[in-house]
């Protein structure tokens, strides 16, 4: 059983690892024996994120990197290509893609823009079928089978005011797991989700109102009473990468302390 969850010799990229729920995925597969490459849009945050991850999972001397960054637009199929082949580049293979990388703008549905809309979109959904579709593409070819696991949202399957093109990119984002895990079941690609409830960072891009009572109300939301820690976020993603989950393919896993489930 011991075994079950080591990822020692796999290889991930993992896309919005710069910061928050994505830099524990980083984290949490790194302390399980896998080598990461990071991500994030802006390159100094990304570097930084390298940086501090090297100096925890050094490299043994002559051997390949533990860890490797790439910076870009998520959005930009090029970029998507570029993650495959620098995670193969350095790290010899790819076996796991994580689709992290997301935004959201908070306000009522009747004030987004057809500007906003479309980014929220672009980042949460295009964003994650792209590398996905880059990495399945590499897998086909290579016939190596793989897996995906994209971070989808309690807000996927939940009505939560405010949130509408986030609802929506995150809804896709279910949809197109089930989807990507028939299709390319055949292949071995696993393809599967994480939906985060209430957790304690916000991601790039939110901006909320100075509130003091908004942790009480995410308790009196959640089951479990509480925000969860980006640790309780990341540890799911371990298991959904590793030998436990084999047989795994097609689910969206809600971590989101009983949220969906009242």
């Amino acid at each position: 059983m011991s075994q079950l969850f080591d990822l020692s010799g796999r290889t991930a990229v993992i896309t919005g690892s710069s910061r928050g729920i994505g830099l524990g995925v980083a984290r949490a597969l790194l302390e399980e024996g896998a080598s990461v490459l990071v991500h994030g849009h802006d390159e100094a945050e990304t570097a930084a994120a390298l940086e501090a991850l090297r100096a925890r999972h050094p490299s043994a001397p002559g051997a390949r990197p533990r860890v490797a960054a790439l910076a870009g637009d998520v959005t930009d199929a090029d970029l998507a290509r570029g993650l495959v082949a620098e995670a193969v580049r350095v790290f010899g293979h790819l076996d796991h893609l994580v689709c992290n990388a997301g935004v959201d703008i908070v306000k009522p549905a009747v004030d987004y823009l057809p500007e906003e809309w479309d980014h929220v979109v672009a980042v949460n959904l295009r964003g994650a079928f792209q590398p996905a579709q880059a990495a399945a593409r590499h897998w086909i070819a290579e016939g190596s089978g793989g897996s995906v696991t994209m971070t989808s949202s309690a807000a996927g399957v939940v009505g939560i005011p405010m949130l509408a093109p986030y609802a929506a990119s995150k809804g896709g984002v279910n949809q197109l797991v089930r989807t990507l895990a028939a299709e390319w079941a055949t292949h071995a690609i696993r393809v599967n989700a994480i939906a985060p409830g209430h957790a304690a960072p916000v991601m790039d891009g939110v901006t909320l109102p100075a509130d003091p009572a908004s942790d009480r109300r995410a308790g009196m939301l959640t089951p479990l009473g509480r925000r969860a820690t980006v640790w309780e976020i990341a540890a799911p993603y371990v298991f959904l990468a590793s030998p436990a989950a084999w047989y795994v393919t097609g689910s969206v896993l809600a971590v989101d302390g009983g949220y969906s489930a009242v």
